[in-house]
């Protein structure tokens, strides 16, 4: 595993989450806010062998998982904050995230995280407890796709590039199998 997260800050996601909200015409409630990162936390370390994709911690909360630094810092308001760009890979991964599961209501998506192991075990040592990285990794690497819950490898959307001809062509990212 690779200690250094792919985004400088959590606030990178948030504010594409945020910008893909507005391109829908869409106001993305906080907690639906909440609950798109702590997807898109979780399944880009099981797609990238343990990967981060940004700097959060996650806890769980009466009411899901939140991002405390998030929730303290966006209660009033958006803060100004200046983002750097990203590469195209993770700026497709949040695209991904998005189309995947940005269409589902707060409700559908606290309740499904809820019942998540990963939150379920952390809420019953005590609401308010850290959600470990890994425990959130193990579990949607492993899962198999559900009526709420897909798997880790259908969350990214292939790309569309063009062949040496000019056709297009659906690409994914080549991964190597992990050697245990």
């Amino acid at each position: 595993m690779q200690n250094k997260p792919v985004l400088n800050s959590v606030f990178e996601a948030v504010f594409r989450l945020i910008d893909h909200a507005l391109n829908d015409n869409e106001y993305l409630q906080p907690q639906k806010l909440h609950r798109l990162l702590y997807l898109a936390q979780a399944y880009y370390g099981a797609n990238y062998h343990g990967r981060m994709l940004m700097p959060a911690v996650f806890v769980a909360d009466d009411i899901g998982p939140i991002e405390p630094n998030v929730y303290a810092v966006m209660e009033e308001s958006r803060p100004d904050v200046r983002l750097k760009s990203v590469d195209p890979k993770t700026q497709h991964f949040i695209e991904s995230i998005w189309s995947q599961f940005g269409h589902h209501s707060v409700e559908h998506l606290s309740e499904t995280v809820r019942n998540h192991p990963p939150y379920l075990d952390a809420y019953k040592q005590a609401p308010g407890t850290l959600i470990p990285f890994q425990v959130m990794v193990d579990f949607y690497a492993s899962v198999r796709k559900s009526a709420t819950t897909p798997e880790a490898k259908e969350v990214v959307r292939p790309r569309v590039m063009r062949s040496h001809k000019g056709k297009p062509v659906a690409t994914t990212d080549w991964l190597p199998r992990r050697i245990k």
